[in-house]
């Protein structure tokens, strides 16, 4: 049988959440991978406000997913949803102490993921292989 390019990136995507969440439930963490991603995204940029639209755009989610990921997130006191000085509607996404907390033990399962993705493929394959996928995401824009 023919490989073909999505079935294999949609396979190696299934085996990277599956390892995710073995090491989650290894590390007794609770956040999901989105979750996490979430959280992440919005560590990094707290130097300007960020609203669920810019969320949904990141992840490539739907509105419906993103409202989803933040009533979860807001519920169990990981970030609150502030309403923006220039215009009420919209709801800036602020992190709590809590998610702040987490942070380190986010970043050593990413950490501890991708020391795992790359053990064993040079620098040459890495770079070879970052090319490739640049170029399967420029086909898909």
């Amino acid at each position: 049988m023919q490989r073909r390019i999505g079935y294999e990136i949609r396979e190696i995507q299934q085996m990277i959440h599956q390892k995710m969440e073995q090491f989650r439930h290894e590390d007794g963490y609770e956040l999901t991978l989105v979750q996490t991603r979430t959280i992440c995204f919005l560590i990094a940029n707290q130097d300007h406000d960020v609203f669920q639209r810019d969320l949904e755009k990141e992840l490539r989610i739907r509105r419906s997913t993103a409202s989803e990921i933040l009533n979860v997130l807001e519920r169990d006191d990981y970030l609150r949803r502030i309403p923006a000085s220039h215009d009420a509607r919209l709801k800036k996404l602020v992190l709590t102490e809590k998610a702040l907390m987490v942070d380190h033990q986010m970043n050593e399962n990413i950490d501890r993921m991708e020391a795992l993705l790359s053990r064993s493929i040079s620098p040459e394959d890495q770079e070879h292989f970052f090319s490739v996928l640049d170029q399967i995401k420029k086909n898909l824009e």
